[in-house]
């Protein structure tokens, strides 16, 4: 039988590592404990299949949260 990854790791596969740094910590700082109705009780691999985005051209994570977009460069530097 084969293994499968867990579905976190097959969400986060394609963001890299510096990128998936800056997503666990964006969450955590602004989705985790949110009162917005969008985000609450939102769970981290909800988050990423319905809110973060790779923009293909520049290799980009776009992300949203309570009240704007983060975007993240493939260095990890993110900014709205």
């Amino acid at each position: 039988m084969k293994e499968r990854k867990p579905i976190f790791i097959d969400h986060l596969a394609k963001f890299t590592t510096p990128q998936q740094s800056a997503l666990k910590r964006i969450f955590e700082q602004h989705v985790r404990d949110a009162d917005h109705p969008d985000f609450k009780n939102m769970g981290f691999v909800d988050w990423v299949q319905q809110d973060c985005t790779l923009q293909h051209f520049d290799d980009c994570v776009m992300v949203s949260v309570p009240n704007m977009f983060i975007g993240i460069e493939r260095d990890g530097y993110a900014h709205t």
